[in-house]
């Protein structure tokens, strides 16, 4: 049997550190995290070098400031539970059976690994160099019993390798503290004189079950390295989430930019490692919005002016899972630059959904296509530069679909992640372009649409009831003769709905200006009784 323990010492201010990333140096820097409501913060931990310069934990604020060049910074719980996330999925690389022992520990079961991990040494480097990648500062401890790895990865500094039949030996010169007994049982072993694991492992079992019951014996046998127990595995985790509240708001993308690429980059780190990428990508904004009103741009606007809400949300979804975190940053900062934030931002929250990786086979000389994500990012780009709606509410940018109707230039743009309808999982990308040939015929004669059709005035030729046939068509400013007149073809639709109902009279018309002639498409819509060009024939 073989255990491997990872503890992150003073684990919520690596927490902290961790979040923040380079403001500050855990091994160098004196660092505290203050915990409590605002008018009473209080060091709710802090680091080594910290302590040596008096800070202690239940120091006040004024206090702890009276101490030089130390970092103060504020407990946030979501970023203790976002690394405790971390390190168990960096001890899941390692193993697939691990448990969660306390906040900042970790135990994993690595029995049988020795064939791919090498030696308990190596163990130890590979892990400790894989939760550095994940911004933390680790102890690892490695025994033959889980508890034993515990409180060597506690007690001892680096990686601490512990054979099996020598746990005694190994632990005997660690403090009692480190067992984590209740203060009044620890305050009877002080006023004992017993002060390390030796002392404790040598009392006679009897006489210590006797005056401190089983809680005592128990702990006994911990000093002595005899306690044998199965690991609790940890729940899996599907939830990838990261978030980071700011001391000072932003109120501009730029910086924004920065804040997104971190918390990106995080998520990314853990979906490569769980072999993960992701097609669903969630951004929150904690907005500052003040109770009577807000600063937007140059001007003053009341906060129920910015819908009220205290959360900017933007979701944003791929036609392929992808694992490049630059093409989803551009794609998030594309979609805020269209749709900014209306108040300064307090706190990021980004969360990707996974999804497994699509393998596809490659050009020998050149890429068979586009990237998806590439291509995704020039999607968003042409939708910032012409817009995402044209009037009719209808898609600038994505792929057109012919709909379901009779009237003449019916049409939808479908986006480049639209799912299609009982595809495999619901997850096939739309092909618009392989329908669009699946449904049209082969045309004889391409039809140029005009969009929007041009205002036209019609001159037709005198009957004694209706309307004749078109004689001459003045448009853009042009007056054409009509050589040969087709129609009128009368076509109507949606009568059951008054805003969508329609109503047509075509003609295809052959016109003479200006010593060229054309064959055109006009027609009249009989309940405004205006005329259009609608196109023209090529």
């Amino acid at each position: 049997m073989l255990f491997g323990c990872i503890h992150v010492s003073d684990f919520p201010v690596q927490a902290s550190l961790r979040a923040s990333q380079g403001e500050a140096s855990f091994q160098t820097d004196p660092v505290a995290v203050l915990d409590g409501p605002e008018s009473l913060l209080k060091v709710f931990a802090c680091n080594e070098q910290a302590r040596q310069r008096g800070i202690e934990s239940g120091m006040t604020k004024h206090q702890a400031e009276a101490c030089p060049a130390v970092v103060l910074r504020r407990r946030i719980v979501e970023q203790e539970e976002s690394a405790q996330t971390a390190l168990l999925e960096c001890a899941c690389g390692f193993s697939p059976h691990v448990e969660s022992t306390c906040p900042g520990t970790v135990i994993a079961d690595l029995t049988g690994t020795a064939r791919l991990l090498g030696s308990q040494q190596e163990m130890g480097e590979q892990i400790t160099a894989r939760a550095a990648a994940c911004g933390f500062t680790v102890n690892v401890g490695l025994a033959a019993n889980a508890d034993t790895a515990w409180h060597a990865a506690r007690g001892f500094s680096g990686i601490t390798a512990i054979a099996a039949g020598q746990e005694a030996q190994r632990l005997a010169s660690l403090p009692v503290e480190v067992l984590q007994p209740s203060p009044e049982m620890l305050d009877t072993l002080d006023s004992w004189g017993i002060r390390t694991f030796q002392a404790l492992a040598a009392l006679p079992s009897v006489a210590l079950t006797q005056r401190l019951g089983q809680p005592g014996l128990h702990l006994q046998r911990l000093a002595r390295g005899e306690v044998r127990r199965e690991l609790v595995p940890a729940e899996a985790l599907p939830v990838f989430c990261e978030s980071l509240e700011l001391e000072e708001s932003v109120d501009s993308l730029e910086p924004l930019g920065f804040i997104l690429n971190r918390l990106l980059e995080e998520l990314m780190s853990r979906l490569l490692a769980r072999s993960l990428a992701t097609d669903h990508l969630q951004v929150d904004l904690g907005l500052e919005v003040h109770l009577n009103r807000q600063l937007q741009g140059d001007s003053l606007v009341h906060s129920d002016e910015i819908s009220g809400e205290s959360i900017h949300q933007r979701t944003l979804k791929l036609p392929v899972p992808t694992q490049d975190t630059k093409a989803l940053l551009k794609l998030v900062q594309l979609d805020l630059a269209a749709h900014p934030p209306p108040a300064p931002v307090k706190k990021v929250t980004v969360e990707v959904f996974p999804a497994r990786v699509r393998l596809t086979q490659a050009g020998l000389f050149q890429p068979l296509a586009p990237e998806p994500a590439k291509l995704e990012v020039s999607l968003a780009r042409l939708r910032a530069a012409v817009g995402e709606k044209d009037e009719q509410a209808r898609a600038r940018v994505g792929f057109p679909l012919i709909t379901d109707s009779h009237c003449p230039d019916s049409f939808q743009v479908l986006p480049s992640s639209f799912e299609k309808a009982g595809s495999p999982n619901g997850r096939e990308a739309y092909d618009g372009q392989k329908e669009i040939r699946a449904c049209l015929p082969a045309p004889r004669l391409v039809l140029r649409w005009f969009r929007p059709p041009l205002t036209a005035r019609i001159e037709c030729s005198p009957i004694l009831c209706g309307w004749g046939k078109p004689t001459t068509v003045i448009f853009n400013g042009v007056k054409a003769k009509v050589v040969q007149a087709c129609g009128p073809w009368r076509s109507s639709g949606a009568w059951w709905d008054h805003a969508g109902q329609w109503q047509r009279e075509e003609w295809d018309v052959d016109l003479v200006f200006n010593g060229a002639s054309g064959l055109y498409r006009i027609f009249r819509d009989p309940q405004s009784g205006r005329w259009f060009v609608e196109g023209m024939y090529d």
